[in-house]
């Protein structure tokens, strides 16, 4: 066999691997859902949604315990007007991110003192009222 015959022999093999390799990437069947999520209780009447709201992400960052930088303003549990949306916890020291400020332990903001932080909470103290600010809540 002569050489030129060679190289369109290797040309087609690697074509032919090339087109296989895309098939079996596009007829791949995708995960199935579980029939548990699929199945919705016949007596369940639909579930009214309050006001509009940005919907929270999941989270990518499963290591971390929970996505720093997930979407949906928190505030607090009952109903104050604070939005909390950032917890950076240290075992020296730990950040919030309040209404769009940085704050750690003793700080005021937006007529809240922080009392703790932790990883999923902050406790704040407004007037005579005790707090505590969640993420995406």
């Amino acid at each position: 066999m002569d050489k030129n015959k060679q190289q369109l022999a290797v040309l087609g093999v690697v074509i032919a691997i090339f087109i296989v390799v895309t098939a079996i990437a596009v007829l791949k069947p995708r995960a199935k859902i579980p029939e548990q999520a699929k199945a919705v209780p016949a007596a369940a009447a639909p579930v009214q949604k309050p006001a509009p709201q940005r919907e929270r992400m999941v989270s990518s960052f499963n290591s971390w315990g929970r996505d720093p930088f997930a979407t949906g303003g928190g505030s607090a549990e009952q109903g104050g007007p604070a939005s909390l949306s950032g917890i950076f916890c240290d075992s020296k020291k730990s950040y919030c991110i309040i209404d769009g400020k940085v704050a750690k332990v003793g700080d005021e903001v937006s007529g809240y003192k922080i009392l703790e932080i932790t990883k999923d909470t902050v406790t704040v103290k407004a007037g005579d009222e005790i707090r505590t600010l969640r993420i995406g809540h």
